[in-house]
């Protein structure tokens, strides 16, 4: 038997469980969580997040099930420095090509495309329903969120987020720490830090 730990219980950590479970390849699933739940989807919680580096010893693989991105890389962190390589997570129903890349750490949800060419970094989301693009470049921990469109040849700096639904031109590069509102069209490059929205998305402050 193989066994799954995931860290954070929350919503997001209830879909990667799905994910994991879609895949066949571990037969054990719990969570690690602050929140005092005994049970969470049939699978327990068996330790605080404070736990992470005891706990990750009794599992054969970790699975990061925070959304926020910097605090997913934090825990990222934990893991690498405890020796414990989060698992990447492609949902069975997700097309994601054997010419991409994909990062430890990072899941791609039901229904989404990773097309040949990308590289997707560590600790990366790519949210249900979202695709990813040829050639495209995700650098660690960015979140492309449900239903989003990344045309080909797209680049995306560390810790950006990709609001849900929006679509991003091919060949555009945006900064690391952006934040692209939700229903955005990004056509141009975006600098880094800063938030952008609407159609087309422009800085807004």
């Amino acid at each position: 038997m193989s066994s799954l730990l995931i860290v954070g219980a929350g919503g997001h950590g209830r879909v990667v469980a799905d994910a994991a479970i879609s895949t066949g390849l571990w037969d054990t699933v719990a969570f690690l969580d602050d929140r005092a739940q005994p049970r969470l989807l049939d699978f327990e919680v068996v330790g605080a997040l404070a736990d992470l580096e005891h706990v990750a010893l009794r599992f054969d693989a970790v699975a990061l099930g925070v959304g926020d991105n910097r605090a997913r890389w934090a825990l990222y962190t934990r893991c690498m420095q405890a020796k414990r390589a989060p698992a990447a997570i492609a949902h069975a129903s997700a097309a994601v090509s054997p010419y991409a890349r994909i990062g430890p750490g990072t899941v791609v949800f039901a229904q989404a495309v990773v097309n040949p060419g990308a590289v997707l970094g560590a600790a990366c989301i790519v949210n249900s329903a979202a695709s990813v693009d040829h050639d495209c470049n995700l650098g660690d921990a960015v979140h492309v969120s449900p239903g989003a469109n990344l045309a080909g040849n797209v680049s995306v700096g560390a810790r950006s987020w990709i609001g849900i639904g929006a679509c991003v031109r091919q060949g555009i590069t945006i900064g690391a720490d952006v934040i692209v509102g939700a229903g955005s069209v990004v056509v141009s490059d975006v600098a880094q830090a800063v938030t952008v929205f609407g159609v087309p998305a422009k800085v807004r402050k």
